[in-house]
């Protein structure tokens, strides 16, 4: 009897494991499901396999960037778009994680909890997403990249709605090459560079400079340094392009002079450049469509020395950006402080950043508007009253990566963007072509 009843309490046991796994299975699967059915590996739901159909995916004026047809995943009609769009939109092995096609695949397939990914008369496979991106200036912006590498991103600032997203390098998802592993041409060609990427700043990051001065130097408005084109600086020189002479902030923005920002940087101090940094941003992961990007960052501290300091407040040294973090720091720049988080899909944006105060964001939105109107030139963006910064960042045996960062201040065109482009030759003319480009593609000029 004694064994009998050992065997029992034995079997109640197994019996109570087994039930709780069940159910602990069935509570993934609900949980789960979608995800683990449309994992990448699962080839077949982009691939041959008639029996699953994957939705059609369209930008905001309808037109078709990716689709199901007899089987098979096709693309956009025009290559250019195709190209641009990449990143953005995916391809059909997965290798671009943080596309649409990845992050969004158990909604584009059309999961069903019940059937699987099975046709059947309950389930009718493959919904369809509107993306909030206007593919011909997608395509206009990457194509004045003029075949170099780099990122540009725009945005209406007011909505959220991310209507340019180009990475470079890139391919055709039509036809991709098959030496995509092995030739340097397309050395990370899968990381969507407008998230996952940092670059030297350059001299956009005398924004951040700037708004240190703003919150520590009371007289920063009047306060003026000379630039006589170089200067010894602790163990180092800074050089500059051209002798300024006696500068206030407003006109060593203007000039983009190195001298006024490393003397400026010298008096705000390494530890304070790098407080108001991290509350513009750096050091921080932020979140596009489900993807946390990669952080912008400087290595400022207390041991920093002087000559550091002073490469540093001009973007270079140890200083790295974000393109799209960039462009999160414009779109608070233009909208009094803070902004709300960039989106593809979804129809509304998730949540809003707050990345300085509004008298900063004041300052630095005139200082950039008379960056366009007496130094760089209003003809060159014709119409949208933009306010920029440009930067040329300085490497070792390449040309410069090329950056504008900025934002329209016309209502009508409530966009802000970030444009990297390496190995060019001027912030303004490389980069800023990109941004013209896509601003009159946008707006139909």
């Amino acid at each position: 009897m004694k064994t009998t009843g050992f065997r029992s309490f034995v079997l109640y046991i197994l019996l109570f494991a087994f039930c709780g796994g069940f159910v602990w299975f069935l509570i993934n699967l609900a949980l789960n499901g979608s995800t683990w059915a449309t994992q990448p590996y699962n080839g077949h739901i982009y691939g041959d396999d008639t029996a699953v159909s994957a939705g059609t995916i369209t930008d905001r004026s309808g037109m078709v960037l990716a689709k199901t047809e007899d089987g098979s995943r096709v693309y956009a009609e025009s290559e250019d778009i195709r190209r641009a769009l990449l990143h953005t939109v995916g391809d059909s092995s997965g290798y671009i994680g943080t596309a649409v096609q990845a992050v969004h695949r158990s909604q584009l397939v059309g999961y069903n909890p019940i059937t699987g990914l099975a046709r059947t008369v309950l389930s009718d496979l493959g919904n369809n997403l509107v993306l909030t991106v206007d593919a011909n200036a997608s395509a206009a912006a990457y194509n004045a990249f003029n075949g170099r590498n780099g990122s540009a991103f725009v945005y209406n600032y007011k909505t959220g709605e991310v209507l340019v997203k180009v990475s470079a390098p890139t391919y055709d998802p039509m036809n991709v090459p098959e030496d995509l592993n092995d030739n340097e041409e397309y050395n990370g060609v899968f990381l969507d560079h407008t998230l996952s990427s940092t670059y030297t700043p350059g001299s956009i990051f005398k924004l951040v400079t700037a708004a240190a001065a703003m919150e520590y130097l009371p007289d920063w408005d009047t306060r003026t340094y000379t630039c006589e084109e170089e200067m010894d600086i602790g163990s180092g020189k800074v050089t500059c392009l051209n002798y300024h002479g006696e500068l206030n902030l407003e006109q060593a923005l203007g000039y983009s002079c190195n001298l006024y920002f490393a003397q400026l940087a010298e008096d705000i101090g390494a530890e304070n450049l790098k407080k108001k940094a991290e509350e513009m941003g750096f050091g921080k992961n932020f979140s596009f469509d489900s993807v946390t990007t990669d952080k912008s960052s400087t290595n400022l501290s207390s041991s920093t020395s002087a000559i550091d300091l002073a490469w540093s407040s001009v973007g270079q040294a140890d200083v790295m950006a974000n393109p799209y973090h960039m462009a999160l720091l414009m779109g608070a720049i233009a909208n009094g402080g803070s902004t709300p988080e960039p989106y593809l899909t979804g129809g509304k944006s998730r949540t809003s950043y707050t990345l300085t105060d509004s008298s900063t964001a004041a300052s630095l939105h005139s200082m950039m508007r008379n960056n366009v109107v007496n130094y760089y030139g209003e003809y060159l963006f014709d119409g949208y009253s933009l306010c920029a910064k440009t930067g040329t960042a300085e490497l070792d045996d390449k040309n410069p990566n090329c950056w504008i960062v900025g934002f329209s201040e016309d209502e009508s065109t409530p966009y802000a963007f970030a444009v990297c482009v390496q190995e060019g030759t001027s912030g303004l003319y490389t980069a800023g072509e990109v941004v013209s480009a896509a601003l009159n593609a946008i707006t139909g000029n």
